[in-house]
């Protein structure tokens, strides 16, 4: 038997971000992760020479002006450099010149006439009682005020990239918490060396600071003793070895079927409540020229499939080799048939850019089903704290706090919400 401060269960960014914060605070943590890396879909593994991510896309959506920023720079103050895109969004339409802008009013100008400026700024940027709306999907909402096609696609194109979601998919008062973050914190950033260097950063941190890392460990079962956990038992997977780590509070990285798997088979008096899914994926491509010219985040408001790329070795070059490019793409999936949407999306992607070869391609993400374990649709996100089990917590992209933060932005959001709660309640 083990005993520590904290016990945390999956190695993915809201695992490490919680140990490097309560090993800060002098916590002693022990965190268990069932696959053989740390980082989760959040770290990249170098191939033919290049940081291919495991999900991510080498990106921070605030730069500095985010929860994970904040945590990096100012909270944990690690020795890790942000660099700013050059350009909030670029609008990639048929025969237009790429519409590029700095901020988020910018926006206006990717749409052609002016009678779609008005509306969009009146009905969207100008803002909306969104708490009256909360039944409506965004996609509802346009369509009682619009038949206007490329609003449709503008927004969806926004939404598939960031969120993985379709408008129809995301209600009005979600949509405008999302809206409200962009316009308050402004365009992204990449974390040079992408986000192997954020992973790397944190895990150093954390280990230099009284905590236990264990990869190839494998969380089996939570003990409970009257309203507390009181212990986990987890399986080394080189040995096969079973052992108990004892702690004062339990955090889980894990998505909500997998908690309530672990839940179950623990016996314990409480279950999450099911919350959809957010599916999307994307293309890895390498190329000698940059497709996208600079270091920027791209969007394809008319494609039916690929609404997005970005280019981070732009602004990090040691994540391709030297002289070339690393291109990365995001989709929606649109059936459940994976193979025939990644083939369209392909097939897309290729007209957009005809200077990218299929043969450059690198590799394909998905996100389906099983992987990554730990997701939730935009403002579905479930609560951070069990109402049932004072001890037992929950971070990671299937618990954002619902508060408008997206992707790793909400997963640090969630992560601080915790642990301000533990260092308050330390037993």
């Amino acid at each position: 038997m083990r005993e520590f401060n904290q016990f945390i269960g999956g190695g993915g960014l809201g695992g490490l971000l919680s140990a490097a914060l309560l090993a800060q605070k002098g916590q002693k943590i022990f965190l268990a992760e069932k696959l053989p890396f740390l980082g989760g879909r959040f770290t990249s593994i170098k191939h033919h020479g290049f940081e291919v991510p495991t999900g991510a896309v080498h990106m921070i959506p605030h730069s500095r002006k985010g929860p994970l920023g904040q945590v990096i720079q100012q909270d944990l103050q690690l020795p890790l450099e942000i660099r700013d895109l050059e350009n909030f969004t670029v609008w990639f339409l048929p025969q237009r010149k790429p519409i590029r802008h700095r901020r988020f009013w910018g926006i206006l100008k990717a749409f052609p006439r002016m009678k779609q400026r008005i509306f969009v700024f009146r009905n969207i940027i100008g803002g909306v009682r969104h708490s009256e709306l909360h039944s409506e999907s965004f996609q509802e909402y346009l369509e009682a005020r619009t038949e206007d096609p490329y609003i449709f696609q503008f927004f969806n194109a926004i939404t598939g990239f960031a969120l993985s979601l379709d408008i129809s998919e995301l209600s009005v008062a979600a949509m405008y918490r999302f809206l409200r973050r962009l316009h308050q914190k402004g365009r992204p950033g990449v974390p040079i060396g992408g986000c192997k260097a954020v992973i790397t950063a944190l895990t150093n941190y954390a280990q230099q600071n009284a905590s236990k890392l264990q990869k190839n460990c494998e969380l089996i079962k939570l003990e409970m003793d009257g309203s507390q956990i009181e212990s986990a038992v987890c399986r080394d997977l080189n040995t096969d070895e079973e052992f108990i780590i004892e702690a004062n509070q339990y955090i889980l990285n894990l998505g909500h079927p997998q908690v309530n798997q672990l839940l179950s088979k623990s016996h314990l008096p409480y279950r999450l409540p099911s919350t959809p899914i957010a599916r999307g994926g994307g293309f890895v491509y390498r190329s000698k020229t940059s497709i996208l010219g600079g270091s920027v985040v791209a969007q394809f408001p008319e494609n039916k499939y690929v609404k997005g790329a970005v280019e981070p070795s732009a602004s990090s070059p040691d994540l391709a080799p030297p002289g070339e490019h690393l291109l990365l793409t995001h989709q929606v999936f649109k059936s459940n048939d994976v193979i025939r949407d990644t083939r369209r999306a392909r097939d897309e992607l290729l007209t957009t850019f005809p200077q990218l070869r299929e043969e450059d391609e690198l590799c394909i993400h998905t996100f389906y089903k099983d992987w990554p374990v730990n997701y939730a649709c935009q403002g579905k996100d479930l609560p951070n704290f069990s109402s049932e089990i004072s001890n037992l917590f929950f971070v990671g992209d299937g618990y954002k706090g619902n508060d408008g933060w997206m992707m790793t932005e909400g997963v640090a959001y969630g992560v601080k919400r915790v642990i301000r709660h533990i260092l308050a309640n330390p037993n």
